[in-house]
């Protein structure tokens, strides 16, 4: 019988029968830790925009401080991670972002100050950033173990899991919130930070070093041929946290209730489920430029929508195209990242996670500035120019192949 938890028993993949990935060693209990991280990220981060701009009262410039300097941390803290993943396996990178979330939220609950907001999201969130790349690199490895269709697979369970908690956390947070105001949420959101670190230490996870044969190496031509994958999923991730922000502040405070934005959020999670159960139950070969073209576009036809026809009901209605968009971009972006980056699955994991931290520096200037400018319907319109800008850089980059 084979240990779940013994990286050295690995099963082989056979085209008539892949193993179930429930069988994949340490598989389960690294999606268990994924789903309970990111449903504290889903939970908490709901409603970190309308506690720094109702209860906490920032004005835009502060917001934007308060978006942009943990995701600044949060990169570094990525990078230096994942790389120290690929080079040194250890698990006490992982164990120090996860503390790092549950004492971030806990200040969160309690804060009162725009500073202790600020000086929480520069040091505390920043380093809580790292948890996951961490956590989806080392369920990679596990996954190279089997190999074959196996690990598109498993990737994309990984991003359901992450969707799943999306559509679950922000639900939680709109009913934490209605029974116990802010501070219900982000204590909510501490606790569920608690249970992945338990699911780490208790399941005695390992990280599973990778050959070091088959890395690529990470020169000058390994980072042009990244270049506009980079950019392009930088402009998905601004997108999609400014869009966030933008709507959960109009929601908020112009169209409907608090519990509105948490139910916008979770339908949107919802929808992206279904999709990416498609990728699940049949998984692609390789990543397609082309699919990652169509689903910029379909994020775009979101924006454009609420745009022009800023209403609550268009803003429901449109977590169809948002969730399509979504789930598509993260599945297959993510897939394509690691297709390039052989053997280095927590420099690849560490460049997804660090477009996720700089789309969220610029989503943080670009929500401060233009809603003091512009208002914050205007932050629709440019997202969709993101949105643009992220499909163009894969197609363009696809002619260099």
């Amino acid at each position: 019988m084979i240990d779940a938890r013994s990286p050295e028993a690995p099963l082989t993949e056979t085209a008539s029968q892949p193993p179930s990935l429930l069988r994949v060693p340490s598989f389960a209990p690294a999606l268990l830790a994924i789903l309970f991280a990111i449903l504290a990220e889903a939970m908490g981060g709901s409603y970190m925009a309308l506690l720094a701009v109702q209860k906490v009262g920032m004005t835009p410039l502060q917001l934007t401080a308060f978006l942009t300097v943990g995701a600044v941390s949060g990169i570094v803290a990525t990078t230096l991670f994942g790389h120290l993943h690929d080079r040194r396996p250890r698990l006490w990178p992982l164990y120090a972002s996860l503390v790092a979330k549950i004492l971030g939220f806990l200040v969160a609950a309690v804060a009162t100050e725009p500073w202790m907001l600020i000086a929480n999201a520069a040091v505390i969130f920043g380093l809580s950033s790292a948890s996951f790349a961490l956590l989806f690199a080392m369920a990679k490895g596990y996954l190279d173990q089997v190999g074959g269709i196996a690990v598109a697979r498993g990737m994309a369970a990984l991003r359901l899991a992450s969707s799943l908690s999306w559509a679950v956390g922000p639900a939680l947070g709109a009913l934490f919130v209605s029974l116990w105001s802010f501070a219900g949420v982000f204590v909510g959101a501490a606790l569920l930070g608690l249970a992945a670190l338990a699911t780490v230490m208790v399941s005695r996870l390992r990280v599973v070093p990778q050959e070091a044969a088959s890395r690529r190496r990470f020169d000058l031509s390994a980072v042009m041929d990244m270049a506009p994958a980079a950019l392009a999923l930088t402009a998905f991730h601004t997108a999609m946290f400014m869009g966030s922000n933008a709507m959960s502040i109009v929601v908020g405070q112009q169209l409907g209730s608090e519990a509105d934005v948490g139910w916008l959020f979770s339908l949107c999670a919802a929808l992206e489920v279904v999709v990416m159960a498609v990728f699940v139950i049949r998984p692609q070969a390789r990543a397609s430029r082309g699919l990652l073209a169509f689903g910029f576009a379909l994020f775009a036809g979101y924006f454009v929508l609420a745009f022009v026809w800023p209403t609550l009901l268009s803003l429901y209605v449109g977590q169809v195209l948002r969730a399509a968009g979504i789930g598509i971009v993260s599945i297959v972006g993510m897939a394509f990242v690691q297709e390039r980056l052989p053997g280095r699955a927590g420099a690849a994991s560490a460049l997804f996670g660090n477009s996720v931290s700089a789309g969220a520096v610029l989503s943080g200037i670009g929500t401060g500035v233009l809603g003091a400018s512009f208002g914050y319907w205007s932050i629709f319109l440019v997202c969709a120019g993101f949105c643009v800008l992220g499909g163009l850089a894969f197609l363009i980059g696809g002619k260099r192949d």
